[in-house]
């Protein structure tokens, strides 16, 4: 029997995957920015970042697409919104991945513009976290129903809300505002600061966006550093 409590779990977890869903949209939108930026990088690229921007030119807008998709499937209650978040948050991830291949190919081009270098590097590092947000959600939401629900199991992330005795305490579920934070900390701070990864899905994850996080940075300072030079 669904009780009230599981009703209320439901419907928090159907927000927050919907806020999810339009954070990848953002992500998308960044991507295609962010393609348009490199274009303007390099006005003769190489073939390296013409392979790149073929990618772009598709991967970017399949996304997009995608989460146009989920967004119906989730407004009218239809099955297989997982199934699309999956496809869509696996599109991003491409996306994410395929700009900043184009920007580390772009450092090493010494005609290209510092302007739109930056720019683009800005772009990678917003995308970057926008991805992450809906990453986190995805492979953390569903153990913190199971423990909502009375289950013994820990989730993927353990936040400090869920330690806490407090009565107002029991019966938490981390909202889309504490995937942002998560997120946007570990691309900050270069890893986890209050929220503490248990399961290899969020380790892995972790790893990736703060991989991503250095890889930017170090582009932009190797920029500076030749300007300076």
């Amino acid at each position: 029997m669904t009780t009230p409590e599981h009703r209320t779990s439901a419907r928090q977890c159907e927000r927050i995957g919907f806020s999810s869903i339009v954070t990848l949209a953002v992500a998308a939108l960044l991507d295609i920015l962010t393609a348009e930026s490199l274009s303007m990088t390099n006005h003769v690229p190489p073939a390296l970042i013409h392979l790149l921007r073929a990618m772009d030119r598709y991967s970017s807008p399949c996304a997009f697409l995608s989460c146009g998709i989920a967004t119906v499937i989730w407004l009218f209650g239809w099955r297989g919104f997982f199934a699309w978040f999956d496809v869509t948050l696996a599109l991003s991830i491409v996306a994410l991945v395929n700009n900043l291949a184009g920007l580390i190919v772009s450092i090493f081009d010494p005609k290209a513009s510092a302007g739109f270098l930056l720019l683009s590097a800005s772009l990678v590092y917003l995308e970057n976290i926008t991805v992450f947000v809906a990453y986190y959600w995805r492979f953390d939401h569903k153990f913190q129903d199971r423990i909502v629900a009375g289950e013994k199991v820990h989730p993927a992330v353990m936040f400090p809300q869920n330690t806490l005795p407090m009565d107002s305490m029991r019966g938490w579920r981390p909202q889309f505002m504490d995937y942002l934070f998560l997120s946007f900390n570990t691309a900050s701070t270069f890893g986890p600061t209050l929220p503490i990864p248990l399961r290899a899905s969020m380790q892995i994850g972790m790893m990736a966006q703060v991989g991503i996080a250095m890889a930017v940075l170090i582009m932009i300072a190797a920029r500076a550093i030749g300007l300076i030079g």
